[in-house]
């Protein structure tokens, strides 16, 4: 079960991501987070996630969406994450464990999983193409 101290962990860990994303962006580092890329060398479904979301807040939303796709879901999903936990810490409700119980309830239907598994291989076969392209 997925607690309130969990959600607020979560939640801190995808915040200091994005913030040390950028940071480091602005730094003129360039921080590689995926651990495909890190220990394989092989592109996953996730590549380009950190410079499609920096796209994204720099105000290129398409090229951000060609870097990665997933951009779009993951920004909507973890803004909708800090909003209802900061909702549930003024309101002492459990709304956002709530909504996670439900996202992972609809999540085990295969109407669902299947074409989010059909577009994740498609965005990785993408990534591995333009890999070996050069462009990733």
């Amino acid at each position: 079960m997925i607690t309130r101290r969990h959600l607020i962990i979560l939640c801190t860990i995808a915040i200091a991501w994005v913030l040390a994303s950028v940071v480091t962006q602005h730094l003129g580092y360039n921080l590689v987070s995926c651990p495909s890329r890190l220990i394989y060398d092989i592109p996953c479904a996730g590549c380009g996630g950190t410079r499609a979301f920096l796209l994204l807040v720099k105000g290129h939303p398409l090229d951000a969406f060609f870097m990665n796709p997933n951009v779009y879901p993951a920004v909507m999903l973890l803004g909708a994450a800090v909003v209802l936990a900061l909702y549930d810490a003024m309101n002492h409700t459990d709304r956002l464990n709530h909504y996670c119980q439900r996202f992972r309830q609809l999540g085990n239907r295969p109407q669902v999983y299947l074409p989010v598994l059909i577009c994740e291989l498609a965005i990785w076969a993408y990534n591995i193409w333009r890999y070996t392209r050069g462009e990733l």
